[in-house]
């Protein structure tokens, strides 16, 4: 229930954050949760006995993030301070060499995939419709969260209620088919809810596209965040959010959809 309770609470919240505020607030708040899921993956890595460069992976993902913000920040300033840095890093630090090249490439792995995901975020809510002129990255990033939060929570209520099957044991003993099935029709439902309530512009096509795409794609960046908690032997990736766990436990289905509704925006949708 906590799960559930903290997902509508939170709703109306971001829809104030998202459609009210000055988007410099939305890009400090992701770059605030960027840093602290950073951090969480960090902790998964150390949990592994990995000696990561913490410090410099947060510099590096700030500058990947600089880069979908500003449009004079290249993301290759970012990747040559990472190529550079983290290793040289790993040559001042000495000691047992064995582990060097996996400690620099988690931290550059880690730095990465938070900077480029999270950044995706930031270029969802900078979209606009040009030929129109309006702007449309507000609903985008909304529409994102509402379908993917719903995809979430339909998926934990119908795997409680009639999970039966597992869907990846390995990974997380408690995600059933059943559930991943619920947790489709949920982004389905709240696709078509959306267009109703305040994402006009989609048609029944792209309800039915999104709904499945997201939905989907969701799941497996949930799949993926607890491989990576299975394999570091650890429940949650922090105890941040009641029900939830950490940022990661909370946002990794976002990661993963944020790029696919950017795309199929910009080459579906935007198109027309």
């Amino acid at each position: 229930m906590k799960r559930v309770l903290s997902a509508a609470a939170f709703l109306p919240v971001f829809w104030f954050i998202v459609k009210k505020l000055d988007p410099g607030v939305y890009e400090i708040l992701i770059a605030a949760g960027a840093l602290l899921a950073l951090r969480e993956l960090y902790r998964l890595a150390s949990a592994r006995g990995q000696r990561c460069h913490r410090l410099l992976g947060a510099v590096m993902a700030l500058l990947i993030l600089a880069s979908f913000v500003y449009a004079t920040v290249d993301i290759r300033y970012a990747l040559a301070f990472g190529l550079l840095a983290l290793p040289l890093a790993s040559l001042w630090r000495g000691g047992e060499w064995g582990p060097a090249l996996a400690d620099t490439g988690t931290s550059f792995f880690v730095a990465t995939f938070v900077g480029v995901l999270f950044g995706y975020l930031i270029d969802l809510r900078t979209m606009n419709d040009l030929p129109k002129g309006e702007e449309t990255g507000s609903d985008l990033v909304f529409l994102l969260f509402f379908v993917v939060w719903g995809s979430d929570t339909a998926a934990y209520c119908v795997g409680r209620a009639l999970g039966r099957r597992p869907l990846a044991p390995r990974v997380s003993p408690k995600k059933t088919v059943e559930g991943a099935v619920g947790g489709v029709l949920g982004a389905l439902v709240a696709a078509f809810v959306a267009r109703a309530w305040f994402m006009h512009r989609l048609g029944v096509a792209d309800c039915l596209f999104l709904g499945l795409a997201l939905g989907t794609i969701g799941i497996l960046g949930d799949l993926v965040e607890s491989m990576l908690k299975r394999g570091a032997g650890l429940k949650d990736s922090a105890s941040l959010v009641p029900g939830h766990g950490g940022i990661l436990d909370r946002m990794d289905s976002l990661l993963y959809a944020g790029p696919v509704l950017y795309y199929y925006y910009l080459f579906a949708m935007r198109a027309h």
